[in-house]
């Protein structure tokens, strides 16, 4: 992995993770982590969205936008006089197994039915926000399938795929434009942090770990699917795309 697909300085943010016993202190590293992440994840979009939230200060966390149920917190937002909504991310994370089960599929449900939420909240009242989901998870979820049973990793493919594929407006407000699940490396031997991103509209193994994107490559896509909304291209057989144009008005010419 390279120096931009770690979160290391996230995961150290957070706190030490196996000190994390309880319920209140996974809910306490959990948000933590989550909040790391929305900074770390803005500063990679700032570029491309200028004004975008969280700022490099940390101000701007959660920041509130107008849903179809009044407002409501987003962990990164880009919003504009013009557009309204024009970006949001919606980070998630499930950092420890369930202590029977030893999977991490316990939550899934919980998880989907908030990112239900979200994205229907948000689209009801402006159906042309790009919404992008990403789902973090550490890496060893790759490993727990078996006796018939896909990993938690290949579960929660399973689970959050039909939460993707936004294409249009008009499809329906409960799915996101993106989701991405980010599998992350917990313990030294792997490279505590190293991090890699996958499409969950991609097939992935029943078991075992899949390829992964890095985190420029996952960031690029965010920046894609939010032009293919706000700034289509047209593409020539003999010449190179170009931003698509409205035709002129008869009385313009």
């Amino acid at each position: 992995m390279t120096k931009e697909s770690t979160i290391r300085a996230e995961l150290e943010a957070a706190g030490l993770r196996a000190a994390a016993i309880d319920r209140g202190g996974k809910k306490n590293y959990a948000e933590l982590l989550s909040r790391a992440l929305a900074m770390r994840l803005s500063s990679a979009l700032r570029p491309h969205f200028r004004g975008v939230l969280p700022n490099e200060d940390g101000s701007g966390q959660e920041s509130r936008v107008r849903s179809a149920k009044g407002f409501k917190r987003l962990d990164v937002n880009y919003s504009t006089p013009e557009l309204g909504l024009g970006l949001g991310v919606s980070i998630k994370t499930i950092n420890f197994p369930d202590a029977r089960s030893g999977r991490y599929t316990k939550n899934y449900t919980r998880v989907d039915a908030e990112l239900r939420a979200e994205a229907s909240d948000y689209h009801e009242r402006q159906p042309y926000a790009v919404m992008v989901a990403i789902v973090f998870l550490p890496i060893d979820s790759c490993d727990d399938g078996g006796r018939g049973a896909p990993s938690s990793f290949g579960q929660a493919v399973q689970v959050f795929r039909f939460r993707a594929n936004r294409r249009r407006p008009s499809d329906q407000s409960m799915l996101f434009e993106k989701v991405y699940i980010g599998l992350y490396a917990t313990e030294p031997a792997e490279r505590f942090g190293d991090v890699g991103f996958f499409d969950v509209t991609t097939a992935p193994p029943r078991n075992g770990r899949p390829a992964l994107l890095g985190f420029e490559h996952m960031v690029r896509g965010i920046v894609e699917v939010y032009d293919e909304r706000n700034r289509p291209s047209f593409v020539w057989a003999d010449a190179e795309p170009e931003p698509l144009s409205l035709p002129l008005d008869v009385s313009e010419e």
